[in-house]
């Protein structure tokens, strides 16, 4: 289990409880039903029920994107469109690439746009190291070539690229969460670093 998930986990719980004792015990005294009676139990839990669902779906997207929370959670908000520079240690090869990143607290999908291949997460976390206060996104992918670049893979042309898989790990700023950089590597023997820009929603840039 990640551990956003065990976090979300943990939350509930304890909001369920906080929530029930106060509906029950805090707001029922004041009515004149008794607060044993099976049917205000059974109540007082749908109420819970309710009010716990509500705030589970609002923090899962918005409550978290607040800063200090996010920094608190070790998740910071690094959603949206990226700019992004590589160089791969293929020939040494400098490329440029669009990263698109969906976020909610519980999932984080990324989606790369490259000239030859576009790439999709399949699994992804945050990671904190408590020792140096700091914070990663490691994420794992596939990378699908256009069909050109594939058919060109099958006739061992130059310039052809298969599918193959690898991982990213980001390093994250919190200070400047406009800025990403990083490493990755694949299966077909390659390494690379990344340099990442967020674009401005004014102008795209």
């Amino acid at each position: 289990m990640q551990k956003n998930y065990k976090t979300f986990i943990e939350c509930i719980v304890v909001s369920a409880i906080v929530v029930f004792l106060i509906i029950h015990f805090a707001i029922r005294r004041y009515d004149n039903g008794s607060i044993w009676e099976l049917e205000t139990l059974w109540g007082d839990i749908g109420y819970t029920s309710a009010i716990v669902c509500g705030l589970a779906i609002l923090f899962n997207w918005v409550l978290w994107r607040i800063p200090f929370v996010g920094r608190w959670l070790h998740t910071p908000n690094i959603s949206g469109e990226w700019s992004g520079k590589g160089k791969s240690s293929f020939k040494d090869t400098e490329y440029e690439f669009t990263l698109k990143i969906s976020q909610s607290f519980l999932e984080t999908h990324v989606h790369g746009y490259f000239e030859k291949s576009r790439s999709d997460s399949f699994s992804s976390v945050f990671i904190h190291d408590d020792t140096l206060d700091r914070t990663v996104f490691v994420y794992s992918y596939q990378n699908d070539p256009k069909l050109e670049y594939r058919n060109k893979a099958e006739k061992r042309e130059e310039g052809g690229l298969n599918i193959h898989y690898g991982s990213t790990k980001l390093d994250i700023d919190y200070a400047d969460l406009t800025r990403l950089s990083g490493t990755y590597w694949n299966d077909r023997n390659c390494t690379g670093s990344w340099e990442l820009t967020k674009k401005s929603k004014k102008n795209g840039k």
